[in-house]
Parts: structure tokens; C-alpha cells; sequence
């Protein structure tokens, strides 16, 4: 691709930005004059050291360990929304659990510890009665988190908090039913969950090509927006599913997308207070303070012209 700048985009797991690799299949971001690839990186906190050693220049990180990680000094800077701005994680039960009670003593899976999964499922299990800390096992899964579905068919979790197209596969096999979505009320119904970062040195250094990724980040966004059945066909190929579970995971999440980077800085602001809440930092700080949105696209950018 001579003439294309190569870079890499991180994520923190295999069912993350689904709209970035859909547009790199696309050649939306070739559009903006880049060769991108997505680079997976297992965990928040492991993808939050990549970020602030350069190692990785940009992509998307959950807001409690990329925030997390900029209070402890880590540096890199919030610089747009990922597309799943509510906190978009479904809490799947084994069939035959029947109530909150009936966890005590089961195993949760999640990504890793220190993950948002870690942080968010505190929310949901604190207020139904549960102490995350005494009653439930969390289970780790890093690496093995693609077959968290697998896990809870096999009997070695007895639930868990992860992202769609996990919760509709689960659905579509019968193993699972979905308790709870950490987007609603009474959990965390205002918060900014996905946001996409930059190493404080590349935004130094190269302020054009970060205005690149998040131009082609908006336009494949809109792009799955309009064409949901070439979205939906997308996903299930690249998850082995079946086009039934990824269309329901589709419609579970897109009408709820923020499909133009731009950050909700009350729900930023709540993610920040959630981890003070909880210890994860130690004192009250302004959202301001973790970002850097001079790059934020146009809103108007991503008009069907502008869709490859």
C-alpha cells in the first residue's frame, strides 16, 4: 500500500471495535491516507501500558482502566467516544440460576482483573445484594476471553459480564439468559464506557494522522449504521456465528451507538467517580484533566459522500 502511513490500532479484546475493522475490510481508513490494522492487547490495564509506552500509538480502551491508568500517570490522553459510549456489557447467567441469590459462591467470568468488566460488575452485583469481594468468584479469562461462551457451556464459569456478539451466540445455543445491561438504570444509565486514546508523544508529534484515525473511525461507523445487514453478515463471519445472533446483537446495540467520537464528558465524569467510589484512585478529579478533543471530527464529516 505505497503512500499509506501503517499504524495499529488497539483494543482490548477480540469483540471490540467492530466498526474499525469493518471500515479497515472497507478501505474507509485508506480513504484518509493510512494502512490500519487492529492489534488486540487482553486486559485494560496491559493495553493501558502499551498505550503509555508508545508501544501502541492509538485506539479504544474502556474508561475505568484508561482513566485509571492516566491518574497513575500513564501517558496518553482521551481523544474521542468509541462507538459504544453507554457502558455496553450484558450480564449472562447459566439456565437454571434463577435469582441474585442463587450466585453466592458461583463463578464469574470476565476479562481480567482491573478490566471495566472488574469495575462495572461491582455496580451490578453491590446492588443486587451481593459483595463482589465475598460472594462471587471472578474468573480471569485474558487470552481465553473469545471462549467465554464455551466456558459457561463446559460448566467452568457460571456466568459472566462481556460484550455482544457473546451474549446473543449464548442466546442463539440456549445456554444463557441476559439478567441485566450495565447501561440501565439503576447501574450505570450515564456514563462514557469506550473512549479512544492517543500516546501523549504521537499526539505531539503527529496531530494529523490522530485527526485521520477518527475521521475514518466516524466514517466506518456511519457505514454500519447504513448498511446493518452487511454489518450483521461482517460480525458473524468473524465470529463464527450464526447471521440469526449477529443480527440480534446489532439490534441489541446500535440504535444506542455514538457514531462521531464525541465524548459525553458528564459520563466521563461519572466513570471518574465510579473509581474514586471504589478506591481504584484515590482522590476527586475533573474529567477535563484526561483528554485532549481538539481532534474530535466534524459532525457533519461523515455524510454519505464520504462513505466508501
Amino acid at each position: 500500500m505505497a503512500g499509506l502511513r501503517k499504524i495499529e490500532y488497539g483494543l482490548p479484546s477480540g469483540n471490540d471495535a467492530l466498526t474499525v475493522r469493518l471500515g479497515i475490510e472497507k478501505g474507509i481508513f485508506e480513504d484518509e491516507g493510512l494502512d490500519l490494522s487492529a492489534r488486540i492487547v487482553f486486559g485494560g490495564p496491559e493495553l493501558a501500558a502499551a498505550y503509555d509506552s508508545g508501544d501502541i500509538s492509538i485506539g479504544g480502551i474502556g474508561s475505568p482502566s484508561g482513566l485509571n491508568a492516566i491518574a497513575a500517570g500513564k501517558r496518553f490522553k482521551v481523544i474521542g467516544s468509541g462507538c459504544r459510549q453507554r457502558a455496553h456489557m450484558f450480564l449472562g447467567v447459566r439456565k437454571g440460576i434463577h435469582d441474585y441469590q442463587e450466585l453466592r459462591g458461583k463463578r464469574l467470568g470476565l476479562l481480567s482483573i482491573g478490566s471495566c468488566p472488574s469495575w462495572i460488575v461491582r455496580k451490578i452485583l453491590i446492588h443486587n445484594g451481593l459483595d463482589p469481594d465475598e460472594d462471587v468468584i471472578l474468573v480471569p479469562l485474558h487470552e481465553e476471553y473469545p471462549r467465554i461462551v464455551e466456558f459457561l457451556e463446559e460448566g467452568r464459569i457460571d456466568a459472566f459480564l462481556a460484550t455482544e456478539p457473546n451474549l446473543s451466540i449464548g442466546e442463539d445455543r440456549g445456554v444463557l439468559d441476559i439478567w441485566a445491561a450495565a447501561y440501565e438504570a439503576p447501574y450505570l444509565p450515564h456514563f462514557q464506557w469506550i473512549v479512544r486514546v492517543a500516546n501523549t508523544d504521537f499526539i505531539e508529534r503527529e496531530p494529523d494522522l490522530v485527526a485521520a484515525v477518527l475521521r475514518g473511525c466516524q466514517r466506518s461507523a456511519h457505514y454500519a449504521a447504513n448498511y446493518m445487514d452487511e454489518f450483521a453478515a461482517f460480525m458473524a463471519k468473524l465470529y463464527g456465528a450464526s447471521e440469526q445472533s449477529a443480527r440480534r446483537a446489532v439490534a441489541r446495540e446500535l440504535p444506542l451507538y455514538q457514531l462521531d467520537c464525541q465524548v459525553d464528558m458528564p459520563g466521563l465524569q461519572a466513570s471518574l467517580d465510579m473509581l474514586h467510589d471504589f478506591g481504584g484512585i484515590d482522590r476527586p478529579m475533573q474529567a477535563e484533566d484526561f483528554t485532549d478533543l481538539r481532534f474530535q471530527p466534524d459532525r457533519n464529516y461523515a455524510h454519505l459522500d464520504n462513505i466508501r
